[in-house]
């Protein structure tokens, strides 16, 4: 987990007093995906599952991967990481400005129209599986038990997949919420793909970038323990799919298709 976070001397204040210590923070720091053209994208991120970062992010961001996924990471001499495909990655947008950086909070506000957006999305047409908010509250549980960067700083996004009826797999965290959903979705990818039924839990809150992802990636159900914005219930509803919110023991806010089959049932 070295990579998630390191010690670093901080003054640690209280009322009356002032002591020196070494307190876990969260590792943040330049990461470079790479093509055979060079580098297509600058994140701020946490350098941890770097495979599972660049597949995931090409899928959730609609680009596409030619042949069989082969990587080389580097570190650089500035401290961050070079994750390097042999290929060509695809853009969707032949005017995509290589040079741009995303940084851990970035969405789409470099876009212009944010409302037009939904419509460049894939809907989701598949079936949804009934849920109750009990199968959403365990699941959770057992994200937060697999949240090892959480526990240690108290400042990372945690994203995973849930599969109805099962277990809580493919967490992954990272400094930067869009990160660690990319992370989640690329372990998965990596290894049995994303079934029809999976529910992509966030510890945060949710917003249009994030639903923009799961759409990208088939994901039709989205859960989240913080709030969610006005333009990602937009785009829920409009695409078939549905959102979860402030999901706790005694409730939760349901947005989209079959928001009323929550309830638990005797």
């Amino acid at each position: 987990m070295k990579d998630l976070y390191r010690p670093t001397g901080i003054q640690r204040v209280s009322q009356s007093a002032r002591t020196v210590e070494a307190d876990h923070l969260a590792t943040e720091t330049l990461l470079r995906l790479n093509d055979a053209n060079g580098t297509f994208v600058t994140l701020l991120g946490t350098p941890s599952h770097l495979d599972a970062l660049f597949i995931g992010h090409c899928l959730c961001e609609g680009y596409a991967i030619e042949g069989t996924p082969t990587f080389s990471v580097k570190s650089t001499l500035a401290g961050g990481y070079d994750i390097t495909y042999d290929l060509e990655v695809r853009m969707p947008n032949l005017e995509h400005d290589r040079t741009r950086m995303v940084t851990s909070s970035c969405g789409a506000c470099d876009s212009s129209g944010l409302d037009s957006l939904i419509d460049t999305l894939p809907g989701y047409g598949k079936e949804h599986r009934m849920v109750t908010l009990t199968d959403l509250n365990e699941a959770f549980m057992q994200m937060s038990k697999l949240q090892d960067g959480f526990a240690k700083t108290g400042g990372m996004h945690g994203a995973a997949l849930y599969f109805i009826g099962g277990e809580v797999q493919h967490v992954a965290e990272d400094i930067g919420r869009h990160n660690a959903v990319d992370k989640s979705v690329g372990l998965a990818t990596l290894a049995e793909g994303i079934p029809d039924d999976a529910i992509l839990l966030l510890s945060g809150r949710c917003g249009w970038d994030i639903v923009a992802k799961a759409a990208r990636a088939g994901i039709g159900t989205l859960a989240c323990r913080g709030a969610c914005s006005t333009l990602a219930a937009d785009a829920a509803r409009s695409l078939g799919m549905r959102i979860y919110s402030f999901v706790k023991p005694t409730g939760c806010v349901a947005i989209g298709i079959l928001g009323d089959d929550l309830e638990d049932k005797p």
